[in-house]
């Protein structure tokens, strides 16, 4: 969460009734932003107030109405939406916040496909250029611990998941 302007911005409503229940007695405002259509991170959409709801394109088929961002945007002085791309999920998006943080839901995260755990490599180092061009210098994570990572550190471990690629491969296996 982060306390905006005039309202409190929320990113990703997880799928527990117990966390629709929290979201929903916080007060003020609430805008949400969707990292992407999985739903751990969407599911209780349906059961939270809210003014507005950001969201990349893919995840809007699954939500069914909210605001597209299909391109980094400023809602508000200091808050800062933008899609990435990912192995993970299509149509993931991040929010950068106080230029100190950004929330990257599992845009860094593999995929599984066919049976493997992998990444795309065209996605991955698309994702990684998206990742420098941040100057948060703390990145969070959904899940594993720790939740915050400093940036050089993600960006580190997938600069070395790349350099794994196969040439000729599309696909970077990490099993």
């Amino acid at each position: 969460m982060y306390e905006g302007r005039d309202s409190l911005w929320i990113f990703d409503v997880g799928c527990g009734e117990q966390a629709a229940e929290r979201i929903n007695r916080l007060p003020g405002k609430k805008r949400v932003a969707i990292s992407h259509f999985h739903q751990d991170h969407m599911g209780n959409l349906p059961r939270i107030s809210r003014e507005e709801l950001y969201l990349g394109r893919y995840t809007l088929r699954h939500a069914g109405a909210g605001q597209v961002v299909e391109a980094p945007m400023e809602p508000e002085p200091g808050l800062r939406l933008f899609p990435i791309p990912s192995s993970h999920a299509k149509g993931c998006l991040g929010m950068e916040v106080g230029g100190r943080y950004a929330f990257l839901g599992d845009a860094a995260y593999s995929t599984r496909v066919d049976g493997r755990i992998r990444y795309n490599a065209t996605l991955l180092q698309d994702t990684i250029r998206t990742l420098e061009a941040l100057s948060a210098p703390w990145f969070l994570l959904s899940h594993g611990e720790p939740f915050a990572r400093p940036k050089e550190e993600v960006l580190e471990e997938l600069r070395e998941i790349y350099t794994r690629r196969a040439q000729g491969e599309a696909y970077i296996d990490l099993e």
